[in-house]
């Protein structure tokens, strides 16, 4: 604890009787008087009532949070961690070390500030902690003290300041008051804290009294001077800066597509993560995470680019292509994972599709950066796949892609993929010679992978899709039921690679469902249902959680996996508002926040490469669309938000050639309607889960019962499909 060094020490047993009847009204209040009077004699005086406890409320407090709600930094984790686990963050677009947030509304500012701020008003109190209207990065703790609400609200803004640009975050405590008398409501901020206004601390009955701060917090990675305290306070009010920062990120927002589904969490959700990732970035770097992985690594950073495209964001894409391009073969210790180049050719491919960008997939499709080998072409990250296939059999090489040396089944169905990708590009750029080659590349690592593989589940005697190509997993890292890895190796191939129009089959298209089955059943009575593990340390679920649901899609029974894995990880792991850890234990039993949240977490959090496979499945199982032009949809809707009779809807969905499309699902009991509006694709497939064997009748197009498809009549653009016992 703060305040003169060994004072809780020296006070012994009868301190403990001073604290027990002092922590509620205020912390700061007990370290003032301690310090005035002495521990004992304190004591003394409140036990003989001389001082009553109520005095403790107004005495002169010990400035900001209670350390025990200071953001501080885990030697182990390498990431800011806030009391039971809490870390999220608020912050600007591209500017690259945001201000770290924890719970009780502490923001911890890094740019060579390394500093933590915030409130002692804040006792310890149940809590709640959430974004501003669900999703803006204004994060909002709200409490009760004394008889009042207390609500903290910090957030961050662009400013300009004499030429230079920083980051500054605004805070908010307000205090409202709804007794017949009034009361005192001293925000206590920490030093450092520029009020923007001056309220009192007495807050009359009925009324409510806002007290304003802010504090420079980031340079954009610049060096230049912090402005002075009366300049920065000079830039705007509170409220000002606030609807700057909210036109700001609902502009962001109306660039991509938007969803709407019964779950208003996961609308949250997905809204919150395309903000966190833009806020990750630094500059055109997209960072993997906020806080512990504030850089960029080769799958991490392919991944999150490929979501941001099948969103529909094209802002500056050239510009983000070069830095991913620039890290996929990084050779700085602990990033070089293979896998980053062989899926290289993969946002290329959505990039190309959703825009017809001919002309920048040219330019860059066989013509290394200025560095050579290190920054390289399209084609060289296609060609160093089959320069890779020294494993047995023809596979692809040993890695350490899932933080493990091995024969890893997700690198050849990563690679598998990347080729896929390549055969699509050179195809539509006209490069008819490495189309062929792709192609015939694919065929053979298929091929190969089929062999192999099948040869390792007849050995061992497998009724699922094991982590390694030559072992069961009883005989790696994947042993733990536990260890998230298990789902690795679907690698969303059996997906993505449908949807580029490559040949999908074997055992990684035919045991999706068997290895979802397995891997959950291993998991019951262990942790509950839809979370699929965590990584050592952490061993109950991950930010990757709902995108490990992704090939569910492709599969029979679990095409709603995704969107699950999305709800567990929001009603069971949220570190912050909408933050994850990349790995995190099960829920404190003692966290003040409402709800449940993880004790303890690593990894990074926010973590970007995770939301960026939530969101990806969570609109996949909406809208997705393959290389032929054919828009699917609904693909992984949950049955259950069909029998809730509430639309679902996605605008703004960006298809081939800078087109955007508008669907809405409209369920009705016995049936459902699909209404497609915009620039509608000629081919539309309505591919409910709850169609598999359901269908009853149709109002136009052909139906498939076994598969749950619906394609509608070329030209419709609505159809209603009758249930034949329900969804």
């Amino acid at each position: 604890m703060r305040g003169p060094s060994g004072e809780w020490q020296k006070a012994g047993a009868a301190l403990n009787c001073c604290f027990l009847k002092c922590q509620n009204p205020s912390m700061g209040g007990v370290r003032w008087l301690v310090r005035a009077a002495g521990v004992m004699t304190a004591c003394a005086l409140i036990a003989a009532g001389v001082i009553p406890d109520a005095a403790f409320a107004a005495s002169p407090p010990t400035p900001g949070p209670t350390p025990k709600f200071d953001c501080t930094f885990n030697q182990t984790t390498l990431a800011w961690t806030g009391a039971y686990g809490s870390a999220s963050t608020i912050g600007w677009a591209g500017s690259g070390t945001s201000p770290i947030t924890c719970l009780g509304g502490v923001f911890y500012l890094q740019d060579y500030r390394n500093q933590n701020y915030g409130f002692g008003i804040y006792n310890g109190s149940k809590l709640t902690w959430q974004n501003a209207d669900g999703y803006l990065p204004a994060q909002v703790t709200t409490f009760h003290r004394t008889g009042t609400t207390v609500s903290i609200t910090e957030f961050a803004d662009k400013v300009q300041v004499a030429g230079d640009t920083y980051v500054a975050v605004y805070a908010r405590v307000s205090v409202d008051n709804p007794t017949s008398h009034t009361v005192t409501g001293n925000p206590n901020p920490s030093p450092g804290l520029v009020p923007l206004n001056q309220a009192p601390n007495a807050v009359a009955p009925h009324t409510t009294v806002d007290h304003d701060y802010v504090v420079a917090a980031d340079r954009f990675g610049h060096s230049y001077p912090w402005p002075a305290t009366s300049t920065l306070a000079a830039t705007g009010s509170y409220t000002q800066h606030f609807s700057h920062m909210e036109q700001f990120w609902n502009q962001q927002l109306n660039g991509i597509a938007q969803i709407n589904v019964p779950d208003t969490a996961l609308v949250n959700a997905y809204r919150s993560g395309f903000i966190y990732t833009q806020i990750a970035r630094s500059a055109n770097h997209l960072n993997t995470g906020v806080n512990g992985y504030e850089t960029e690594f080769s799958h991490d950073v392919v991944g999150i680019l490929t979501n941001l495209l099948t969103q529909g964001y094209y802002t500056g894409a050239q510009t983000l292509f070069t830095a991913v391009r620039d890290d996929v073969v990084t050779q700085q210790a602990g990033q070089a994972y293979q896998d980053g180049a062989w899926l290289y050719p993969l946002p290329w491919a959505i990039y190309l599709l959703k825009t017809g960008d001919v002309q920048a997939v040219q330019q860059n499709f066989s013509t290394d950066g200025p560095l050579g080998a290190s920054q390289p072409s399209i084609e060289a990250a296609a060609h160093d796949i089959a320069a890779a296939r020294t494993g047995p059999g023809g596979i692809v090489e040993s890695t350490n892609d899932i933080d493990t040396v091995g024969h890893w089944t997700e690198d050849d169905y990563e690679a598998l993929t990347g080729l896929a990708a390549y055969r699509y590009v050179a195809t539509r750029i006209g490069n008819t010679s490495e189309a062929t080659w792709a192609a015939q590349q694919y065929s053979s690592l298929l091929a190969a992978t089929n062999h192999t593989l099948e040869a390792t589940i007849h050995r061992f005697h497998l009724d699922y899709l094991p982590c390694s190509m030559l072992q069961p997993n009883t005989a790696n890292r994947c042993k733990n039921p536990k260890d998230a890895n298990w789902t690795s190796p679907l690698a969303n191939w059996a997906w993505e690679a449908s949807l580029l129009g490559s040949p999908v089959n074997g055992p990684g298209a035919t045991m999706v469902d068997a290895t979802y089955t397995y891997g959950f059943g291993r998991l019951k009575g262990k942790l509950p249902p839809n979370t699929t593990g965590g990584f050592p340390g952490d061993y109950y679920s991950t930010a990757y959680n709902a995108g490990m649901g992704t090939d569910g899609l492709a599969s029979t029974s679990h095409r709603d996996q995704g969107v699950l894995n999305y709800e567990f990880m929001i009603n069971y792991a949220q570190s912050g508002p909408n933050s994850w850890w990349e790995s995190s234990s099960a829920p404190s039993k003692s966290t003040p926040w409402a709800g449940r949240h993880p004790a303890t977490g690593q990894g990074a959090a926010p973590h970007a490469w995770g939301m960026s496979g939530a969101n990806g499945v969570l609109l996949a199982s909406l809208a997705a669309e393959k290389t032929d032009g054919t828009l699917i949809v609904g693909q992984g809707v949950p049955a259950a938000w069909l029998r809730g009779r509430v639309d679902l809807s996605v605008a703004q969905f960006p298809t081939s050639n800078g087109s955007r499309v508008d669907l809405r699902i409209s369920p009705k009991g016995g049936s459902v309607t699909l209404s497609l509006h915009g620039n509608v694709p000629h081919h539309v497939s309505f591919d409910l889960p709850s169609f598999i064997n359901n269908v009853s009748s149709t109002s136009n197009g052909h139906v498939d019962e076994s598969a749950g498809t619906v394609d509608l009549a070329p030209g419709a653009t609505s159809v209603t499909v009758h249930f034949r016992h329900g969804p």
